[in-house]
């Protein structure tokens, strides 16, 4: 839409351009100049037919630029960053060391622009924690995620419902799997959502909002029939179920709240998966299937297969000091595809792990998993010591979705993904204003 109508939108933005410019102060003289600059850019790449932006990226763009404009108002006086925050600065100055290495390297310029934007996403865990930083603005943006989940959801079983649409394909022995990155964002919200409810069932919304959003979710990773963000999940839930016997603070029996909990979630599981099959998308017998393997051992199916070779042709790849700082973005490795029966020479890996070694080395990997490591840790320790029960849901939320994706990202590039990294670091962002605001609710307990 900015692209089609650029030349009028900056027509309009002149007027009060010029008047923004004659407030006479130099910081924001230089941010319109920098505005300006951005502006006429994309304007000669649309006139051009460069693609490197997209609507999203423009998005970012003005979140970037809005972000930069608070700076000299001192937004950000007050707000630590975290752990998480350092291990996010550490990575962001490796993948610049990257990139460079990338670029003098003569790699490709799609591989590189591709891998800039998708690490770049992790930059923006400082503008999300100026946005956050508001209670009020924390409340918006959990709903803009919960709204867009649930349409994106009911988008994803309207196309494994017709059968019809890109990335949508109908196998023999597991029927119909829609097969796109989507349902590790629907994963992550869900769980939030699930957390949120579990300890905040209070203020919750109404039961007619919250059954079928949580069913349409659920059947839009069902759908997926990734085994990855299942494994995930399961994964994720039952940490939390162990998690919350150190909890002491809900006033409940152990025994009662480990038997609600679970009661509910199997009953969410099987309304799922009866509301899968009753539609006539994918049986209950094609799910069962799915957990397997079409030959009978994971070791032995194909796409595990297809990924092993790959990832063994990475670490060939890995020789010397590659291994400790990696090869620099853009990189590719070679190797046979059993699934698709072809040598291919390409820099994507079903993988983040072996994906940022390629890239990063064994350094990138450790500093990939320490941000969401202290994450999980610090999420888990909110969740155990606070006394705010809204609070209480968004931590354990947070620490389910961690470590879904850790789990998922060994066997697809998940925290690697383009268009979603900015989501991945929405989840630190969001337990570090929330970490916040607890430390400031026990300053006054401290000094009485």
């Amino acid at each position: 839409m900015i692209t089609d109508h650029l030349l009028t939108g900056v027509l309009l933005l002149t007027v009060p351009g010029i008047l923004f410019l004659l407030a006479g102060s130099p910081v924001r003289v230089l941010i319109l100049v920098f505005s300006m600059h951005i502006v006429f850019t994309i304007g000669q790449l649309k006139a051009m037919q460069i693609s490197i932006f997209r609507p999203d990226d423009l998005l970012l763009l003005l979140l970037l630029l809005l972000w930069l404009i608070s700076l000299p108002d001192m937004s950000m006086k007050g707000i630590k960053i975290g752990v998480q925050g350092i291990f996010i600065t550490c990575f962001l100055i490796l993948i610049s060391i990257a990139a460079l290495r990338g670029i003098s390297a003569g790699r490709s310029s799609i591989s590189l622009i591709d891998q800039i934007k998708t690490f770049g996403g992790y930059f923006f865990y400082f503008p999300l924690l100026w946005i956050l930083s508001d209670k009020d603005n924390s409340k918006w943006l959990w709903r803009a995620f919960l709204v867009s989940t649930i349409i994106g959801s009911l988008i994803y079983t309207i196309k494994g419902y017709i059968g019809y649409g890109e990335n949508v394909f109908i196998r023999k022995t597991t029927g119909i799997r829609v097969a796109t990155r989507q349902p590790n964002a629907f994963a992550v919200v869900m769980l939030m959502f699930i957390g949120r409810l579990w300890k905040d069932w209070k203020n919750r919304p109404a039961i007619i909002f919250i059954v079928p959003s949580l069913v349409l979710m659920g059947s839009a990773i069902i759908l997926s029939q990734t085994r990855g963000i299942w494994g995930g999940i399961l994964l994720a839930l039952s940490s939390a179920w162990i998690l919350n016997l150190f909890r002491k603070k809900d006033g409940k029996a152990i025994g009662r709240k480990l038997v609600a909990s679970l009661t509910v979630l199997a009953g969410l599981v099987i309304l799922t998966v009866f509301s899968v099959s009753a539609l006539g998308i994918v049986s209950t017998s094609n799910i069962i299937r799915r957990t397997g393997s079409e030959s009978g051992s994971y070791i032995t199916d194909v796409s595990t297969f297809s990924r092993i070779v790959a990832w063994s042709a990475i670490i060939e790849e890995l020789r010397g000091s590659s291994m400790i700082v990696g090869k620099g973005l853009g990189a590719v490795y070679t190797c046979y595809r059993p699934d698709i029966g072809s040598v291919v020479t390409v820099y994507y890996v079903d993988s983040s792990y072996f994906l940022v070694a390629l890239d990063m080395g064994i350094i990138g990997v450790l500093i990939l998993l320490g941000i969401f490591i202290t994450t999980a840790v610090r999420a888990a320790r909110l969740f155990v010591r606070t006394d705010n029960q809204l609070r209480a849901g968004i931590s354990i939320g947070i620490f389910c979705a961690v470590i879904m994706l850790l789990f998922a990202s060994g066997f697809a590039a998940v925290l690697t993904s383009y268009r979603y990294t900015v989501l991945w670091v929405f989840l630190p962002a969001l337990l570090q204003s929330e970490i916040i605001r607890e430390e400031k609710c026990q300053i006054p307990a401290a000094v009485n």
